[in-house]
């Protein structure tokens, strides 16, 4: 038998999420419940491009160490805070209200709630996502093309970032026209 091997680093990772962003984004119209599947992988992107330019070109920099001595990785607040300040050459990001009013909604009130799901059940207003996921697809456009310094794709990797980015605003515009 032939071994097969998955590999992923930090941005390879941060890059399969919004892909699934995508592909969740093309089927809502549809299936109300894969909004669930939007916000835990949009999420998921956006926490794994705030690692990449937080990390910068030291790995061991977003990872801290437990009293039991076990590696963990930094939450994303840390990350993203540490994406606000400009380090060497890069420049820090910068949000605007809305942004951040969109990371806090999606983090708190739904993505941690899908992660960490209570016993019941759970009826949720998603008109106002595709606000939510244009807003956050700014930053990851920011964190991903304009401040990641280290990055480690190709030219080509990059055309298909930019191209993945690009639909999920226009599903999301189109959502959003839709449930206006």
């Amino acid at each position: 038998m032939t071994e097969r091997w998955a590999r992923f680093d930090t941005e390879s990772n941060a890059i399969d999420n919004l892909e699934k962003t995508a592909h969740f984004l093309r089927t809502v119209k549809d299936n109300h419940e894969d909004w669930k599947w939007v916000v835990i992988c949009i999420f998921s992107s956006l926490y794994g491009f705030a690692i990449q330019v937080a990390k910068g070109s030291d790995d061991l920099s977003v990872v801290n160490t437990t009293k039991k001595g076990h590696s963990r990785l930094i939450t994303f607040d840390e990350a993203l805070e540490a994406c606000r300040v400009t380090v060497g050459g890069r420049n820090a990001l910068v949000t605007s209200e809305a942004e951040n009013e969109s990371i806090s909604t999606i983090q708190k009130e739904f993505r941690n709630k899908f992660e960490h799901f209570n016993p019941g059940s759970w009826s949720i207003e998603v008109s106002g996502f595709p606000d939510h996921i244009l807003n956050i697809l700014n930053v990851i456009r920011s964190l991903a093309l304009d401040l990641n310094f280290y990055s480690h794709i190709n030219e080509v990797q990059k055309s298909n970032l930019v191209y993945i980015l690009d639909e999920c605003a226009f599903i999301a515009t189109k959502l959003r026209e839709m449930y206006a």
